[in-house]
């Protein structure tokens, strides 16, 4: 069983949601802004592929299918920006201009690599579409964890396509279950990755556009 295989069996077998998304009060703990290291997803050369999943998951009343402006993959979560850190979830913009510093040391040698996007499967919180690469985007993840000192973060790749907004603890309903299932096997389309965007999130506003404030290429030689 592979990683996402596993995740597919974790959320049908625990038949539990969580209230997912950015703008919830128990997990943005009032905190404005986050800032993580992401790819941008252009979302128009897959829109014909995306549309007929984003139609299942928006017959369901508590899912939020997510704008094409805020489709990206995240490659490590950063923290909350705060000018005076009171925890590790916490980030100030001098610790960040010195994680971009090692950011663009740690990828100076990367080469761009293709992402395939394939597959509908969930967490307890959110809608994703499974990204398969041949192990690139977890090398991209441990060279930046290794050369930032980051946490390394839990589960595999993702694009998240839509936030589950019911309240923690209910019941999983069988018809989202049947609804995602009937795309677990379903290709998407590929996006070539050139550089990784360090960007901010503004948690008050429900699908805000990211603002980068950093952007790494990836300059590195490809095999042949």
């Amino acid at each position: 069983m592979n990683e996402y295989e596993r995740v597919w069996e974790q959320f049908v077998s625990g038949e539990k949601l969580e209230h997912g998304g950015h703008t919830d009060p128990e997990w943005r703990h009032g905190h404005e802004v986050s800032v993580a290291m992401l790819i941008p997803v252009e979302a128009a050369p897959l829109l014909e592929r995306l549309a007929p999943l984003r139609d299942e998951l928006d017959a369901i009343p508590f899912v939020s299918v997510h704008p094409d402006h805020f489709l990206h993959i995240t490659v490590l979560i950063l923290g909350f920006l705060s000018e005076t850190p009171r925890d590790d979830k916490e980030i100030s913009p001098r610790k960040l201009t010195g994680i971009e510093h090692d950011a663009r040391q740690a990828l100076a040698d990367f080469p761009p690599f293709t992402v395939k996007l394939e597959n509908l499967n969930a967490f307890p919180a959110a809608a994703i579409v499974e990204v398969h690469d041949g192990g690139m985007l977890e090398e991209l993840r441990e060279a930046l964890r290794s050369g930032c000192d980051l946490k390394m973060p839990q589960g595999p790749p993702h694009l998240t396509i839509a936030y589950f907004e019911a309240p923690d603890g209910s019941s999983l309903p069988q018809a989202l279950v049947r609804r995602i299932e009937r795309y677990r096997n379903w290709y998407i389309g590929e996006v070539t990755v050139r550089n990784i965007h360090i960007a901010s999130l503004n948690l008050t506003s429900r699908y805000p556009r990211l603002e980068t404030l950093a952007e790494i290429p990836l300059n590195g030689r490809t095999d042949g």
